[in-house]
């Protein structure tokens, strides 16, 4: 199916506090991916907002979410690389959680699929976190998994262009 829409066919979308340690991977994600941009990528960063999802979701072939995630019994700093309609994806501590934001992520997401304003591809590149002080840096081992992290994404998009045509 040709695009009829002038947007990037994938968009990256990048969550998370830069100021509260470990949470600010998805902003640190998104930095280095504007460094050496590659084509076909939107770079987006929600910050703290992730009600702001479904403003940006429509129109794209594929999302990408970059976030800083909690999965009870991993250690800090493992990725997570998952797509995120998979019935075998590992649950996250908070996906369903309201924060003080507004709806969680998760929740919109699925409120997204439900309206059909998201594309058909969701996947979540993150990294299990140990600690989100508000005013305390990223820590070492979460820092070392960025450009992991940002191949990884390179690589779906990679992905997501050949099939896109």
């Amino acid at each position: 199916m040709a695009r009829t829409s002038s947007k990037e066919p994938i968009l990256i979308v990048a969550c998370g506090n830069p100021d509260a340690g470990d949470d600010g991977f998805g902003h640190a994600v998104a930095e280095a991916l504007r460094a050496v941009p590659a084509p076909g990528m939107t770079v987006v960063e929600l910050g703290a907002r992730p009600t702001d999802l479904l403003h940006y979701a429509a129109g794209y072939d594929t999302l990408i979410i970059v976030d800083a995630v909690c999965r009870p019994g991993e250690k800090p700093g493992s990725l997570v690389d998952v797509d995120w309609f998979d019935p075998a994806r590992p649950v996250l501590q908070s996906e369903e959680a309201l924060s003080t934001h507004g709806i969680s992520l998760g929740g919109q997401i699925d409120l997204g699929r439900c309206l059909e304003m998201l594309p058909a591809s969701v996947q979540l590149v993150g990294v299990n976190i140990a600690q989100t002080e508000t005013g305390c840096h990223m820590s070492k081992t979460v820092r070392r998994r960025v450009p992991e992290a940002v191949g990884l994404i390179r690589q779906h998009a990679m992905r997501a262009m050949s099939r896109a045509g």
